[in-house]
């Protein structure tokens, strides 16, 4: 095998399956050569056993194979949240590990860091990190590190991030910072901070405390953001609906919004011609999300149905409306000239998806 030219390892390793390269990298050194590339591709900490011998593989031997590494995800399994291998007991120092790795993985794409506590965002802030992300999911605390870190990414076009700790301030991004940044998804604070972004999909997240900007946030963002193409709102408050919907279907963005979430609909039906009017100025719509939790009595399938039909009445462009009744998802979807529908329970409207689609 040791004969073999690398070209022709490195073509055999290529059809392999995740599974098939771990077992070739054991059957001889050539392979095991040519199987690392893919091997360190994609890097999975999924508690501090693994982060620890983890980061010990990537860094032997003058981290050698750091280049290799374009996605890391970071996450404590709580199956495996035992004892010392829990994550949340790590000290400072085990760390400081992780962020020499990310000193050393100049080609990293991808981050996903979800520590089961929110007191790490300092390993974010190092002068020697040389990677440029595409896409980072960060559980960690909008803070002066995370504003640090954010400025040096200039590459990124998508981010996921929590809100600033409740006892601190909001720290601002300079308008310049993510000059591509397209997706964003996190609290409804954090998007006036991104004003200066080409954000194409968006999803904000309310609270009890930002519930009450939302209308100025979307105000702020109906005349400026011209490229968006899909929002998502949740936890949407039922007396701020009106309000919203009639800035997002003035907004710049109005002609080309593909999809549209989540509207919590007005039990009131006397108010629906507010939002019939509003629908009919976003002729590019094609998915719509609602929010029927509030009602007394939530409407059944056939009752959905009549609803979407009357919707589509004013929106001849919609494909797919979706219903919550709490955690319950009823995705309705048309199929030819037929509708059909998924029903789904145990979801969440912060973890759907159809808005980044």
């Amino acid at each position: 095998m040791s004969l073999l030219p690398p070209e022709l390892l490195s073509a055999i390793v290529s059809y392999a399956s995740t599974q098939d390269i771990l077992t070739l990298s054991h059957t001889s050194k050539a392979l095991q050569r040519a199987a690392e590339p893919r091997l360190y591709e994609n890097v999975v900490f999924n508690d501090a056993e693994s982060t620890y011998f983890g980061c010990h593989a990537i860094l032997v031997r003058g981290a050698f194979r750091a280049p290799y590494v374009k996605r890391i995800q970071v996450f404590q399994d709580p199956r495996r949240a035992v004892g010392r291998n829990n994550l949340a007991a790590a000290p400072p120092q085990f760390w400081m590990s992780f962020q020499h790795v990310l000193t050393k993985t100049v080609n990293l794409e991808y981050l996903f860091f979800h520590p089961p506590t929110m007191m790490n965002s300092w390993l974010l802030d190092h002068e020697d990190f040389r990677f440029q992300l595409r896409e980072a999911q960060l559980r960690l605390p909008w803070d002066s590190h995370m504003v640090s870190f954010l400025q040096t990414q200039q590459k990124l076009l998508s981010l996921a991030t929590v809100d600033a700790r409740e006892d601190g301030p909001l720290y601002p991004l300079p308008p310049t910072a993510l000059p591509v940044l397209e997706i964003f998804n996190g609290p409804a604070l954090i998007v006036a901070e991104l004003l200066g972004s080409p954000l194409k999909r968006l999803q904000m997240i309310a609270d009890e405390e930002t519930a009450p900007i939302l209308p100025t946030i979307v105000a702020d963002l109906s005349k400026i953001m011209k490229p968006l193409r899909t929002l998502s709102i949740v936890r949407l408050p039922e007396e701020f609906v009106l309000e919203t919907f009639q800035l997002i279907s003035a907004a710049v963005f109005a002609p080309r919004l593909r999809y549209l979430g989540v509207l919590p609909l007005p039990t009131a039906m006397r108010e629906w011609h507010h939002l019939y009017r509003g629908l009919m100025r976003l002729t590019a719509l094609t998915a719509v999300a609602v929010d029927v939790t509030h009602w007394e009595v939530p409407p059944i399938d056939h009752f959905q149905r009549a609803i979407l039909l009357e919707l589509r009445t004013y929106c001849p462009t919609l494909q797919h409306v979706v219903f919550w009744i709490s955690s319950h998802r009823f995705h309705w979807f048309l199929r030819g000239e037929q509708w059909g529908m998924v029903r789904q329970s145990g979801q969440l409207q912060a973890q759907d998806t159809l808005w980044r689609s």
